[in-house]
């Protein structure tokens, strides 16, 4: 296997092609035919009888193609006609998965989720274990998209299956140690988050999956800040900028700029630091997506309080808010009433401040995110002992405290976008 993966593949690529559990590219057949002496068309199905068999194996094979080709349109219209008729419950759970994930990558998982989850249901029926892990990690970042408190909890579980299933497969196990660390930073919870980036990077050994690296060294810059190691955070954030270039994933390089747009923001560098942000919202524009603008424009909200532009902050707050909501994105949404809150309070607009920080804590409590919502308690009750109102800041640092216990100590931290 050694020999016939070389430097472009991995012996774990070799090893799911032998054994049947994924279909190569193109490319790697073209490799696996220079390496074993055959013509590329002996590895090809000739003249696949129309619904027969073959040919719905081949359609399976096209739609793992599109999707490591990262063509989610049209796997997505490849694999919904292809579940209107009846087929076997393998075959099926195989094709909602890559139709899942297809939906998913797509920045769709409420329907990706629908697909997946059906799917985890058929392999109860026909058992494929390495097809449930798969299953079980794109639903947890279905979860994670929709920032569902359920996130951790199944990303974990994918985890527990990968580790109980042989061969242990060293890149699966190190995407979903990556995808749990990502919660954790989503959750404020950061040495947690370091313990698995690290992991991530020990279990993925000699594989070197560009953007999942860049993911990994962004995500570890992301909790070395919030440690205050800013050394460290900009030399992990300039490794993973340099990795997304690479791929030319404009959707990623937009969430380094983000990152490096708060680092320089905390070195005191505002110009540059609003220039990170509005190239990180460009870099999104140009990815026709929205999924992550919110986050970018809470940073740019918060470097308006900084720079004491706060009526430019109050509109991009509100901006960020409304596109939360659209999104479904529950982190950003409370990240933005804290700032929209800190910014009316600037302003002397008490009433309205209360009022933004009343809609956090709320959302925050209905979704049981306690870290956040202790964090969110602090946030105000500083806020309070500033305006002078010592009895409400008293009462929010009591409710922080019994949130906090038997957890990690209350660190009263600004709003920031993740």
């Amino acid at each position: 296997m050694s020999q016939m993966a070389g430097t472009e593949l991995t012996r774990q690529a070799i090893f799911l092609v032998e054994a049947g559990k994924t279909r190569p590219s193109m490319r790697t057949l073209e490799l696996i035919a220079s390496r074993t002496g055959k013509s590329l068309q002996s590895f090809l199905l000739n003249n696949p009888l129309p619904g027969g068999p073959r040919a719905a194996d081949a359609r399976v094979g096209e739609l793992q193609t599109l999707c490591l080709q990262q063509r989610f349109d049209d796997a997505i219209a490849l694999g919904l006609p292809m579940l209107e008729h009846t087929m076997a419950p393998r075959f099926e759970a195989l094709v909602r998965h890559y139709v899942g994930q297809a939906l998913v990558r797509s920045n769709r998982p409420d329907e990706g989720l629908e697909h997946l989850r059906r799917a985890q249901a058929l392999l109860e029926k026909d058992p494929d274990p390495w097809l449930a892990v798969e299953c079980a990690d794109w639903e947890a970042c279905a979860l994670y998209l929709k920032e569902d408190s359920h996130a951790l909890m199944v990303a974990e579980n994918a985890l527990s299956l990968c580790r109980a299933t042989e061969p242990r497969l060293p890149g699966t196990e190190a995407r979903i140690l990556e995808h749990i660390a990502t919660i954790h930073v989503k959750n404020h919870t950061y040495d947690r988050a370091v313990a698995f980036y690290e992991e991530a990077l020990e279990a993925a050994g000699s594989m070197r999956d560009l953007p999942r690296m860049g993911r990994t060294y962004h995500g570890l810059s992301i909790a070395y800040q919030e440690r205050g190691e800013l050394s460290r955070a900009i030399e992990y954030t300039y490794k993973a900028l340099a990795l997304y270039s690479l791929e030319h994933d404009t959707a990623l390089i937009a969430n380094g700029e983000n990152e490096l747009g708060l680092l320089l923001t905390r070195l005191g560098q505002m110009e540059r630091a609003g220039d990170a942000f509005r190239a990180a919202i460009a870099h999104l524009d140009e990815a026709g997506t929205t999924r992550g603008k919110s986050h970018v424009l809470l940073s740019l909200g918060a470097l308006q309080v900084k720079i004491g532009k706060f009526n430019d902050g109050i509109q991009i707050a509100k901006e960020a808010i409304d596109l939360a909501k659209l999104q479904g994105e529950v982190h950003a949404q409370t990240t933005g009433h804290v700032l929209l809150g800190q910014l009316y309070e600037r302003k002397n607009r008490h009433q309205l401040a209360d009022k933004e920080f009343a809609n956090a804590l709320r959302l925050l409590k209905k979704e049981g995110l306690n870290d956040r919502l202790a964090e969110t308690h602090a946030s105000y009750a500083e806020l309070l002992e500033a305006r002078g109102d010592h009895k409400g800041a008293s009462r929010h640092w009591k409710d922080a405290a019994k949130l906090a216990l038997g957890t990690q100590a209350v660190k009263a931290t600004p709003a920031r976008a993740v």
